[in-house]
């Protein structure tokens, strides 16, 4: 062997090899997997803020919205609650006077809404738009309901996509 050739030796008695100072370094195990869990973290963590606060900022619109759809019931103004609706809750195969005759139906059977809590609020954000969907405990004058509101979500104020509600002084 002359000098300036490089040489490579396998050392029989410890099985290893020792080999020209340019071979690969050992790589770290466990770094990379590390790293990807703390990504994973950090944008699952990101992710839950956000819905957490949507479903803060619906909350707090809806409870607007609902109190101002209990102030135009109890004073009768029905032909002002479907003008302010979204054109959904307009075009729903129901006409502006059928609509109308439902709501006063409602006023009329339960009287006017009194203390309303919300129960439950889900944000729906799809391709169609972002809709909240809450559902009231209110009392009215003449018994107690459940009302279920379906809002669309534009330029950051609700509009009334759909009304249900449910009430045995509705039947009784």
């Amino acid at each position: 062997m002359t000098p300036d050739t490089p040489s490579f030796s396998f050392d029989f008695s410890t099985q290893s090899s020792v080999g020209p100072p340019f071979a690969a370094p050992e790589r770290r195990k466990g770094v990379a997997w590390k790293w990807s869990i703390a990504v994973t973290i950090m944008v699952l963590t990101f992710l839950m803020w956000q819905c957490g606060s949507a479903i803060m900022a619906g909350r707090k619109l809806s409870n607007a919205s609902v109190q101002q759809f209990h102030q135009e019931l109890n004073g009768a103004e029905y032909g002002q609650i479907v003008d302010d609706a979204d054109e959904g809750f307009r075009h729903s195969g129901t006409s502006r006077d059928e609509l109308m005759h439902f709501l006063q139906a409602v006023h009329t059977k339960l009287g006017n809404a009194g203390e309303s809590s919300l129960t439950n609020i889900t944000v729906n954000a799809t391709t169609g738009g972002t809709f909240v969907i809450t559902v009231y405990q209110t009392k009215f004058n003449r018994g107690e309901a459940i009302e279920k509101f379906t809002w669309m979500k534009r330029s950051g104020e609700l509009f009334l996509y759909g009304y249900s509600i449910q009430s045995n002084a509705l039947i009784m």
